[in-house]
């Protein structure tokens, strides 16, 4: 097996049933797709059953993270991914991490870009990262993005996959920083990997839950970071000026799946921003 990709759902069927069209294209790639759903009840429990291709597994959970963990433990890729319901696989997007990762062997963790989108699929932004650095990575907000992360599974094997799911929003960040602090291999490249659909109901725009955990992240940063965190967040902002985060090229095309089709729709983007202008 290739790759593993694991998503969490709770009551999302639609989106889900997109995500994981977005991985079942994907060619020239042996992928396992498991399902970890949180018990639903939308249709998504009746759905999984008829879903042969998929492995899931209906259960309470202690939250998203907690189910992906749940999914990270099962599965058998020697790559793992997370891909939440309200994200998707660009074309090509497996097939291009599997090739990253036999060239090579030396890295641990690969990172890529996203575009975010309406729910109708239309772009909002596009959203470019770097490698994560330490101390950069260690000051909110997170500059990479699950959607478009890919591991090796030796780092499932050392038991550092795992998320800390006391945290709901961003576990994320605290396994991106542990990893740059183990000293694992990581690498960027700059290819869109997925797209990450703004809906209004994301947990990412739940502010003051994220506020209250960012300061409890922040109580285990070190001293010197923190008091210097204006310009840490100078120097990254100057890193990411430098590697083109804030430049897109257009026009230029990406296709994906949007609500009544059954097939990818193509998006013609002849204006793009990296600001987020998202609008209900």
């Amino acid at each position: 097996m290739d790759i593993s990709v694991v998503t969490p759902s709770f009551n999302m069927l639609s989106y889900l049933k997109r995500c994981v069209a977005s991985v079942a294209d994907q060619k020239s790639v042996q992928a396992e797709h498991l399902v970890m759903d949180g018990g639903s009840h939308d249709g998504t429990v009746e759905w999984l059953k008829t879903q042969t291709s998929l492995l899931s597994e209906v259960r309470g959970d202690n939250g998203m993270y907690d189910a992906v963990n749940r999914g990270f433990r099962r599965a058998r890729g020697q790559i793992v991914a997370h891909l939440n319901c309200d994200e998707q696989y660009l074309p090509g997007t497996l097939e291009s991490v599997v090739r990253y990762f036999d060239a090579r062997p030396e890295i641990d963790v690969l990172f890529g870009d996203i575009l975010t989108v309406h729910p109708d699929g239309s772009l909002i932004a596009y959203r470019k990262t770097i490698r994560p650095v330490w101390p950069l990575f260690s000051l909110p907000p997170l500059y990479v993005y699950t959607a478009a992360t890919f591991i090796r599974r030796k780092v499932v094997e050392d038991g550092v996959l795992l998320y800390d799911d006391s945290y709901k929003d961003i576990a994320d960040l605290e396994w991106i920083v542990r990893l740059v602090r183990e000293g694992y291999k990581l690498a960027h490249v700059r290819q869109y990997f997925a797209t990450f659909t703004i809906t209004g109901a994301n947990r990412s725009l739940n502010t003051a839950a994220i506020d209250s955990e960012i300061n409890r992240f922040l109580e285990g940063v070190p001293w010197w970071i923190k008091r210097l965190r204006h310009q840490w967040r100078l120097v990254a902002w100057a890193e990411k000026v430098l590697s083109g985060c804030y430049y897109q090229a257009t026009p230029f095309e990406y296709e994906i799946y949007i609500p009544g089709q059954s097939a990818r729709s193509v998006f013609k983007v002849q204006n793009a921003s990296w600001r987020w202008r998202w609008r209900p």
